[in-house]
Formats: structure tokens, sequence, C-alpha cells
């Protein structure tokens, strides 16, 4: 039986979109009859497609949450119409207050020709139709911001006013809850999966093997992966090498800068790759030097394939930074069917406030900085992304070790995965272990993966700042069991 709508009904109809072209009365009507014949369990099902918000027509949004309301709070176990009607008289729902609500209602439940499973796809074709109404209404968000263009603003906060509407509606999509799942419903999958894609390790690989073991497998995604360091001790080297290690596997990076140019940057690279003296480079005194040219023209094709992006963003606020980095996203990176992003890193060196206007309302410089660590993790767990971020010790740093000496805010430590130290090697450990070893050391401090490291325990860093190039040594522990077995044989 085909319904049609009572005069009476159609004259209490009011839109809920501009676009009534993205709207099926019929479609809707079916789903609602369907529910009717089906009863809560299919209601139950339905939920984890349609909300009421995605029906067009008020009445029919009325209904569907009477028949929410009857299956939660009543827990029914059918849908008839006097619980209907007396579900609507406690509930104070107007629309069902005419002379008589019975017409449309009776229509309905006349309309039982549906299988549960055909409900269900057509729930589907109201989820889409209410997507699509939902993006234009984002559209339009974006059309207000730009009508309140002066054409004092910078290019790039424009831009921001045209995606981040868009951006926030399709982040909202590709991430948004499956609802409540059993915790091992696919575990076989994910077996099988994981049997058919082994890998060395869980996250991506940094070129540091015994960094990647103390933190728990590498860069893993939805963390972000904190490595502190007092000014000019290279925490920008670090995370260059870092950057070049994750690139030459094909993997893009972000390269997110508050401190240093592009093209301070592009030369830092270019000598990491060639080994040719950064300061040749910078001043084009390998010109003059035929072993250094040669090594740069045959570097050329493999420099400029590394899928490495830099942008400088000192003077961007926080949401500003992001927005970048979802533009990153979309264009160089891609999603992966579940909306995840694919492989990839995103490195932010360092965390500072980089917009200094935001400094008021009696708002505290640690707490912004906790602000800003939040967004990192949200993005890196909105996103599935790992995040490579550094920080600045405070001057107490420098002699002790300890997450606790971070300066800025403690949310630091408590978002970040682990907390990494990079300091010089002291007097006294260079007198157990050479200089040869390494100059600097990484301490890991903190990790919710992994085994971390035992108190007093260090990675040598060899640093060849020269070429800018930082190279993984022994472990203390190591060095002082290869000092120990020399002796021994001695």
């Amino acid at each position: 039986m085909t319904t049609v709508w009572p005069k009476k009904h159609q004259g209490s109809m009011s839109k809920q979109s501009p676009d009534d072209k993205l709207q099926d009365a019929g479609i809707e009507v079916s789903v609602l009859a369907g529910l009717l014949q089906h009863g809560p369990d299919c209601l139950l099902d339905i939920e984890e497609i349609l909300t009421a918000k995605d029906f067009y027509w008020n009445h029919n949004q009325i209904i569907f949450n009477i028949l929410q309301y009857l299956t939660k709070d009543k827990q029914v176990q059918s849908f008839d119409l006097p619980s209907i009607l007396t579900a609507a008289k406690e509930l104070s729902l107007g629309i069902l207050k005419d002379k008589d609500p019975t017409t449309y209602l009776d229509a309905l439940f006349d309309n039982q020709v549906l299988s549960q499973e055909n409900t269900q796809k057509l729930s589907v074709v109201l989820y889409k139709l209410s997507l699509a109404r939902q993006g234009i209404k984002h559209l339009f968000a974006a059309k207000k911001g730009l009508l309140e263009v002066t054409g004092k603003e910078d290019v790039s906060e424009i831009i921001e006013k045209i995606e981040e509407p868009v951006f926030n509606f399709t982040g909202q999509l590709l991430t948004q809850e499956q609802g409540i799942q059993p915790l091992c419903d696919n575990f076989i999958e994910a077996l099988k999966e994981l049997a058919a894609n082994p890998q060395d390790m869980v996250g991506l690989p940094t070129g540091y093997s015994k960094w990647d073991t103390a933190i728990g497998g590498g860069l893993r995604r939805g963390t972000v992966n904190i490595v502190a360091a007092r000014a000019k001790i290279g925490k920008s080297f670090w995370c260059m090498n870092v950057a070049r290690n994750v690139a030459e596997n094909g993997i893009p990076v972000l390269y997110l800068d508050t401190e240093l140019s592009k093209a301070v940057q592009m030369n830092r690279l270019i000598a990491l790759v060639t080994e040719v003296d950064l300061e040749n480079i910078e001043t084009g005194k390998f010109s003059k030097n035929d072993e250094e040219r040669k090594k740069l023209w045959k570097n050329k094709d493999k420099i400029q394939g590394l899928p490495i992006s830099h942008c400088s963003i000192a003077g961007h606020s926080a949401e500003n930074a992001m927005s970048l980095a979802r533009r990153w996203l979309t264009k160089y990176v891609g999603f992966n069917s579940n909306g995840q992003a694919n492989p990839c890193l995103l490195i932010y060196d360092y965390l500072k406030l980089t917009d200094m206007s935001v400094l008021k309302n009696n708002t505290q410089e640690h707490q912004l900085l906790g602000f800003l660590i939040s967004s990192l993790h949200d993005f890196a767990m909105k996103w599935s992304i790992p995040i490579l971020a550094t920080v600045q010790l405070n001057r107490e740093g420098a002699e002790k070790d300890g997450g606790q000496f971070i300066a800025g805010s403690d949310r630091i430590v408590w978002l970040g995965s682990n907390i990494t130290i990079l300091k010089k090697k002291t007097p006294k450990e260079f007198g157990e272990d050479p200089p040869s070893n390494g100059t600097k050391k990484l301490i890991v401090t903190e990790t919710r993966y992994g085994k971390g490291m035992q108190a007093g325990e260090y990675i040598n860093i060899i640093d060849k700042l020269r070429i800018g190039k930082f190279q993984e040594g022994k472990t203390n522990t190591e060095a002082l069991n290869d000092q120990f077995a020399g002796n021994q044989q001695e």
C-alpha cells in the first residue's frame, strides 16, 4: 500500500533545509513503517545509521524520537498506536496534538510491507540525503565567514575561513564513532591482516633502532612523541635526520617549523643526504670543490624525490597550523577506507607560542602551551598519525633528567606518549664512555609503550654537524661491557 500524505499533515510540515531537493518523503514514510513493523530490535540497528535529525520533516523526526523513547525508556517489545499516542502526551510533542493524529499514524501502520533488511537499506539512503544537507550548511558557514573578510587579513586566514568548516565536517564523518562494539569481534581478521603483512615494528621506524625500541616500536599512529633539549643542542638537526630517514622509505613528512626558514632546512637536508660540508653549501664554496660538486649533482634526483614538505608557522595560531596540516593530509597523504590517514609523519619543531596576541584575559603562557599540545594530541588521534614534537628544557633540566624539567606545561608530559631528553654528556660520563662513542646522549624518561630505559642508561649520539648528521651509537651499558671485555682480554 502506498501512503498518501493527509492534507492536515501537509499543512503542518516545516522545512529543515533550504534545499528541498535533498529529501524523499516516501522513503521517510517507508523507514518509519518498517520500524513500526519490525519493532525495537530494528530501531536499535537503525540507530547505528540514523538519528532523528536525519529526517527532513519535523513530524517524522518527532515520531522517530517517540519510538526511541518507547524503546529505551519504556522498554516496550513492540510498537502500537495507543503507546505512541500516550508517549506523545508524556513528551508534550505538539505536532501530534491535532484533532485526529491517528490518520497519519494509521497510514504508517498500514504501510508495513518492507523487510527489516530493506528498512536498513532505505535508512542508508536517508542518511546520505541528510549528509548532503549538512554539507550545504557547512558551505553556508564558509560563506558567512568569507562575508566577514575586510581585506586586512592574510591570504592564509582567508583560506582557513574556506577550509575550516569543510575540514571539520569531513573530519567528523571520517572519524565518527562506530557505536558500541565487542572488543574482540574482529580479532580473527586482525590477526590474518597482521600475519599477511608482518612488520619489524609497530610504528614508523625513525632510523634510530635503539631509540625506536626504547619508545615502544617506532613512532606509533595516534601518538605525540616528545624530544626535549636546551637551546642550541640540536633539536632541529634531530628532527631533520628523522624526517630524512622516514622519507627515504617513501613516507610523506610535514615539517612545521617555528624557528627556521625553508632555505636553512633545505641546505641542512642537502648536506645530510650528500655528506657535503654544510658551510660550503650555504656559502656556495662547493662549486670550487670537484668532489663536493659531483656529490651534489649525483644526488639531485634523490633529494628532490624525498616527500618532505616544510612550512614556517612563525606567527601562526595553533588553529592555523592544524589547518595547514589538514590541507597537507588531503593533498599529499590521503586516507584509507577506515578514514585513517595513510602512513605519514608530522613534525612540530618546537612547542612554543607563535602568536603572542593570544596572551590576554589573564591567560598564562603555560596554559596556552597546554592547549597547543592538546590540539596536537587530538589531531594525532583524530587522523591516526604519529607526531614528533620538540620542546625546551628549563635551566634545571640541563643538569637533571626527567620530564618534569620540560618548560611550559605539565600537560606536555601527560599527553606525550614518550618523553626523550637530548643533551650533552657530562665530564664524568666521558671518563667512563669516551667522546669517540658520542658526545651527546638520548634518555627516554617516560614512555607509554615499550621498555623505556633504566635509571642512568642512555643512548650515545655521535653528532657530525658539519654535515648535519646525528648517528646513533652504543648505549652506555654496551660501551661499559665492551670496555670490560677488552680489559679482560688484556
